[in-house]
């Protein structure tokens, strides 16, 4: 039998023996009230509450009690960041627990890695502040978050993934560029770096929680995804004089796509070009001329003006 929820019902037989919903006519407030205050008292709870755990994953993913009672969209707020708090504090029971309790006998549970739900309840309510008002209101509570995260050393890649998109977003450029740059290079040393890249991706790609958006897509997405980021974090110091101090990180990050992805013009375009900054002219022109002899049908065709320009300028040293 399919029900659908709303806030308020009506029965025609009250005396029926059959199933039916009386009518009820519920407060958004006094309910939002009601959740905070449950959620106030087991903020010194030693060991998680399994059911509490999954009804606040649902509720900061938008899939909970107030989407099913009063059917809105809404963005986060300071009740649904203690619930986060709460998460964050028990992750490590939760993750132990998690397996026993998705498979209680009689229930249905499906309650993923606690980490990957809360990076994608982030996400998903980014985009959902962005319908409603153009912009994401609590970017700096989000970012907040995630430096949480990363500190307890549970970062996996979910949350990296979009805690990089949003220092990328971020409105001050300058300052946000030097932050995801220190950022990014603890993480490609920490995580990425390895004499065997596929090898080491392909570790990092048979952890994702089945939930993940890349696990749905593939292997293919997912190695894209890392080496797309690292070219645009080397092509930001090819392109932003401030960032001149990561240039020799920006190599590694460079020579790293292209072993990744290999023969891309893009790519090479990028590391090219470092190595002229870097006084390895020479092995730039080099590099530049792989790029021009790896242009395709695909490539944009201003982009590909420019690599041949760029290949000229290197050669009679007007770069």
């Amino acid at each position: 039998m399919e029900t659908s929820y709303d806030s308020a019902y009506t029965t025609t037989d009250p005396n029926s023996t059959d199933f039916v919903i009386v009518k009820t006519n519920l407060d958004q407030k006094e309910v939002a009230q009601t959740w905070k205050k449950l959620i106030e008292s087991h903020q010194k709870d030693t060991k998680p509450d399994m059911y509490l755990v999954e009804t606040m994953v649902r509720e900061i993913k938008n899939q909970g009690f107030t989407k099913q009672l009063f059917d809105k969209e809404r963005v986060l707020n300071d009740t649904d960041f203690l619930a986060i708090d709460y998460l964050l504090k028990h992750s490590d029971k939760i993750e132990e627990n998690r397996t026993e309790f998705n498979s209680k006998e009689g229930e249905v549970h499906n309650l993923g890695n606690v980490i990957t739900e809360i990076s994608s309840a982030l996400q998903s309510n980014n985009s959902i502040a962005q319908e409603k008002s153009g912009s994401d209101v609590n970017k700096q509570k989000n970012i907040s978050i995630y430096k949480k995260i990363i500190a307890l050393g549970k970062g996996n890649f979910e949350s990296y993934s979009n805690y990089f998109q949003y220092l990328n977003n971020s409105e001050d450029a300058t300052a946000s560029n030097i932050d995801f740059l220190k950022e990014f290079s603890t993480y490609f040393d920490s995580r990425l770096a390895s004499s065997s890249p596929i090898e080491k991706l392909d570790e990092i790609y048979s952890t994702l929680d089945s939930n993940s958006a890349y696990a749905y897509n593939g292997w293919n997405s997912f190695k894209d995804y890392h080496s797309n980021l690292c070219n645009n974090a080397a092509w930001s110091v090819v392109l932003q004089q401030q960032n001149a101090g990561f240039l020799k990180d920006a190599i590694k990050w460079s020579e790293y796509s292209l072993v990744v992805t290999k023969n891309n013009p893009y790519y090479l375009d990028t590391l090219a070009q470092l190595y002229y900054k870097d006084g390895q002219k020479q092995k730039a022109i080099e590099t530049q001329a792989l790029a021009v002899k790896f242009l395709n049908a695909v490539t944009e065709p201003e982009t590909a003006t420019d690599i041949k320009e760029t290949l000229d300028k290197m050669k009679n040293g007007t770069y």
